[in-house]
């Protein structure tokens, strides 16, 4: 990775002891420095000084207003106001800078990742609502899993997962997805290549190429795990295959997927996954610069921005992230 990438420093987050945290999971580079973290399991969201300093926190435990049953989608607005998803909750909630309630917007649709686009927000979201809960063949029927916001209003909807229908396949495949300029890049993270997506809501391409040693999720026949062996089944298919983790925008030129697999030590939901390497594309022209970018064992990339964040020890605290600069190519 030294090759690639240049270490610029390693940061170590303050934290409160009565208001830990319990894991990293949503991580968004502020824009005028400093980061975002929300928690992966609880319903906490915290802002940071670009020292690692803690600034603020917010959330707690709840179905109503103002309250989240976790998080799954955090943004920052050009505005400063930091927008959050629940995935049970069909409206975002809008937190000025310092995390103090500003307003909630009614969606119609169960969100979950967040990007700003401009002005405006791109989320996923399954929906529209037509009753408090969403039936499978309501979802299959969506015209598009992302949509775009402008002024509260949903003014296009993009992008279906080419392994929604596939047996199986869907269930183990996450939706990695970033946004650079006015595109989108969005894939299935066990197929390649990623979709381009341009403002406008339309596919104008594609971007992304497997290495020779990306192993590629195999055929799964209808029925395989219906079996007293499925759990065993299951957890040699978790070892058996590669994901695209994660595409992050980094130094606003390139794209830097993670690639990674699933435990197979926990073979039934929710799946823990492992980084271990990494791919880098120019993303104006869509050649590949690098893959195979080898990660410290037991690293996790959480994020992108100017630098490529990856938490150094996922698994318990104290929580360190190593901010990487992708070294200019000669």
């Amino acid at each position: 990775m030294d090759e690639v990438f240049q270490l610029a420093e390693v940061i170590e987050l303050g934290e409160q002891p009565a208001d830990s945290i319990a894991e990293i999971g949503v991580f968004v580079e502020r824009r005028d420095g400093g980061f975002i973290i929300a928690d992966r399991i609880l319903p906490r969201v915290r802002t940071y000084s670009e020292d690692g300093s803690l600034e603020a926190a917010f959330g707690r435990f709840g179905n109503g207003p103002w309250e989240f049953r976790e998080i799954v989608g955090v943004t920052e607005m050009p505005s400063g106001h930091v927008v959050v998803a629940s995935p049970r909750n069909p409206w975002l909630t809008f937190l000025e800078r310092d995390l103090t309630p500003d307003r909630m917007l009614a969606v119609n649709y169960l969100a979950g990742d967040l990007f700003a686009l401009r002005e405006d927000i791109v989320f996923f979201g399954l929906g529209p609502l037509s009753g408090e809960t969403l039936t499978s063949p309501e979802v299959a029927s969506q015209r598009g899993f992302y949509h775009r916001l402008v002024d509260g209003e949903v003014t296009w909807s993009a992008w279906r997962s080419p392994v929604f229908d596939k047996p199986y396949v869907g269930a183990f495949a996450d939706i990695p997805a970033t946004i650079a300029g006015d595109s989108m890049f969005v894939m299935a993270s066990v197929l390649y290549p990623a979709t381009i997506i341009n403002g406008a809501g339309d596919s104008v391409g594609t971007i992304g190429l497997p290495s020779p040693s990306f192993r590629e999720i195999p055929d799964i026949p209808r029925g395989y795990f219906a079996t007293e062996q499925g759990g065993p089944k299951m957890a040699r298919l978790l070892a058996s295959f590669d994901n695209v983790a994660r595409i992050d925008v980094v130094g606003d030129d390139y794209l830097v997927f993670t690639i990674g697999h699933l435990d197979e030590t926990r073979p039934v939901p929710p799946f823990r996954g492992f980084h271990t390497r990494l791919e880098v594309y120019d993303r104006h022209t869509g050649a590949k610069l690098y893959e195979d970018v080898r990660l410290p064992q037991g690293a996790k990339v959480v994020g992108g921005g100017r630098y490529l964040y990856v938490l150094q020890n996922p698994d318990f605290p104290p929580w360190r992230i190593a901010k990487h600069r992708l070294r200019a190519r000669h």
